[in-house]
């Protein structure tokens, strides 16, 4: 007999109790009953992808108009990402799926606040967005393999909500003109200020990765072998140069392809499997070629272009999977 499903969730956040009780509890009462928590997950991440767009065909580092935006759409991302479980709870619908939407959408938000972040504050040396976003994709894949092995979440006294917060207030400072000028001022060894705010990013990253490694106490091997393909990816395309966008794409779906995997094999009680064969062979065959001196710029490009499609593919069918194999915890209302 299959148990039910039960939301396992341990969260430590300082703000969390104070935020959900005088602030989202103000917003949840002008949310309809007839509306489902999963449509309220949809619609906040709608938030997020509207940045990206911003990001991609507007972009302009370190416009007010900017930062205005973002700071808006963050808000009710953020606000959209703590009303979902709350509807959830006040309806009797918290499902896998909702937990599947709730956070696998997550993985994909945080890349692009994580891109937004980098465009909007201007050129940044392509290792230093490589190393975040490398960091950004393990912190979220330890994460869910965290609740895959010890079956339950677990977020710490400074998680998202505390990260997403002060990202949210950086962008409102930057729309005045004297805190503008302070984020923009050089440190004593030549960078900007606004620089702790990436230092901060990359130690919130390390630091939840080493926490989830040291309560498991030890790192599986599905894991480590994910961690090892994106090293060799971040170092493939800081060797070749490769553009921006390309490696945030290729990374982000590379890292969502194998969470994907993990969320569903936790909700469907299934072993942890490994990421996606293909995409593990290839990046150590074209990091072998590229020892020998035999992988020129233009092949890499064409690697990763390819790479890039059939991750999209391979995204696009994982998700489809999972949804479909949780479809009956889809409503569209409420019950009454």
């Amino acid at each position: 007999m299959t148990e039910p499903y039960r939301y396992n969730c341990i969260d430590k956040s300082i703000l969390l109790p104070f935020y959900k009780k005088f602030y989202v509890a103000t917003y949840f009462r002008l949310v309809p009953g007839w509306m489902t928590a999963n449509a309220i997950t949809i619609i906040s991440t709608g938030f997020v992808v509207a940045m990206a767009v911003v990001v991609i065909l507007f972009e302009k580092p370190g416009s007010p108009l900017h930062a205005l935006v973002f700071a808006f759409c963050l808000h009710n991302y953020l606000l959209g990402d703590h009303l979902d479980g709350m509807q959830a709870k006040e309806s009797g619908t918290s499902s896998p799926l909702g937990e599947f939407l709730d956070h696998y959408l997550d993985v994909y938000n945080g890349a692009i606040v994580l891109l937004t972040i980098i465009v909007f504050l201007g050129p940044v040396p392509s290792e230093v967005f490589l190393v975040l976003m490398v960091l950004n994709c393990v912190a979220f894949a330890a994460t869910m393999v965290e609740e895959l092995e010890r079956k339950e979440l677990i977020f710490g006294y400074l998680g998202t909500l505390e990260g997403v917060l002060f990202i949210t207030f950086f962008f409102i400072s930057w729309v005045i003109p004297p805190l503008r000028e302070f984020w923009q001022a050089k440190l004593c060894w030549g960078y900007p200020v606004f620089w702790i705010v990436l230092i901060g990013l990359g130690l919130g990253y390390l630091g939840t990765v080493v926490d989830i490694i040291v309560r498991i106490g030890r790192i599986p091997k599905q894991f480590a072998v994910f961690v090892a393909c994106c090293i060799c990816y971040a170092f493939l395309m800081w060797h070749h140069s490769i553009e921006l966008l390309l490696s945030w794409f290729v990374l982000m779906l590379f890292s969502g392809d194998y969470i994907a995997r993990v969320m569903r094999s936790y909700l469907s009680s299934e072993r942890h499997d490994y990421p996606d064969m293909l995409s593990i062979v290839s990046v150590v065959l074209v990091s072998a070629v590229d020892l020998g001196g035999w992988l020129s710029a233009e092949i890499s490009q064409f690697y990763f272009r390819i790479l890039m499609i059939w991750l999209i593919v391979k995204v696009i069918y994982s998700f489809m999977h999972t949804v479909y194999r949780f479809r009956k915890h889809w409503h569209w209302t409420n019950p009454r």
